[in-house]
């Protein structure tokens, strides 16, 4: 009778220490996809913050422009006033004076809103892959 218990028990442990070779097996592969989907994840979290932060350099570029663009037009602004109060004052050399002044601005603003364009072009370009990629 102790015989057959020894056995029961030999048997007994054999199918325990199975089960628990296949649990740790399985366990094992669970961590093995677990790590492979977070080391996924973390290459697309790493990729996504390098696209926003190419985003972000570019919108850093953005008030340096619109404020160039802005000191220019305050300058074509004070052209065309110069150039109606020497009209109005009957002043011609003044008046041709701020004319010039101001048809030498057209070229500084058509570059500044040039540049402005490719900087905006930059931006929308940074965030496609942010956009497209969200699915």
């Amino acid at each position: 009778m102790l015989a057959a218990l020894g056995v029961a028990f030999l048997g007994w442990s054999v199918v325990q220490h199975r089960e628990a070779r296949d649990d740790l097996q399985d366990a094992r592969s669970q961590l093995a996809i677990r790590r492979a989907n977070t080391s996924t994840e973390a290459r697309s979290l790493q990729r996504a913050l390098q696209q926003v932060a190419s985003v972000g350099n570019q919108l850093g570029a953005l008030p340096k422009g619109t404020s160039d663009l802005a000191d220019l037009d305050e300058r074509d602004l004070e052209a065309v006033r110069g150039a109606i109060q020497a009209g109005l004052a009957g002043n011609l050399t003044g008046y041709n004076a701020a004319v010039d002044q101001r048809t030498a601005l057209d070229p500084q603003h058509d570059t500044l809103v040039e540049q402005l364009r490719q900087q905006v072009n930059a931006v929308i370009t940074a965030f496609d892959p942010l956009t497209s990629s969200s699915g």
